[in-house]
């Protein structure tokens, strides 16, 4: 239930923070860590708080809802191939780049806390 919470707390937040509309190609961000910073921008502090309290190995439940909003806000599906790259090199699947992208943003929520 919490991590259930959690999630729509995420999607929530993320999806009023981006209006509903994805970035186009001349707003999207490039690398990993630009892209951890406006996820990171748009999240309350109840939301960074219990994104901080999972474990590295329970952030694969965040694949659909939350990965399935980054893949499509930030282009990995429609052609940001730089992102994707920063992620996880040529050849990288979007869904890789965006547990990549999940992963980095959990553990950037570990060294603030």
């Amino acid at each position: 239930m919490k991590n259930t919470l959690l999630l729509a707390l995420i999607i929530s937040t993320a999806a009023s923070a981006q209006d509903g509309q994805n970035l186009g190609p001349d707003k999207w961000p490039t690398t990993v860590k630009a892209t951890v910073a406006d996820i990171l921008a748009s999240l309350s502090p109840e939301d960074k708080e219990m994104l901080r309290k999972n474990k590295k190995d329970e952030l694969i439940m965040y694949h659909h809802g939350w990965g399935t909003g980054i893949r499509n806000y930030y282009g990995l599906w429609r052609g940001n191939e730089k992102l994707i790259e920063s992620a996880c090199g040529k050849g990288c699947h979007p869904d890789e780049a965006s547990m990549v992208i999940i992963k980095a943003v959990w553990s950037s929520l570990q060294h603030e806390g």
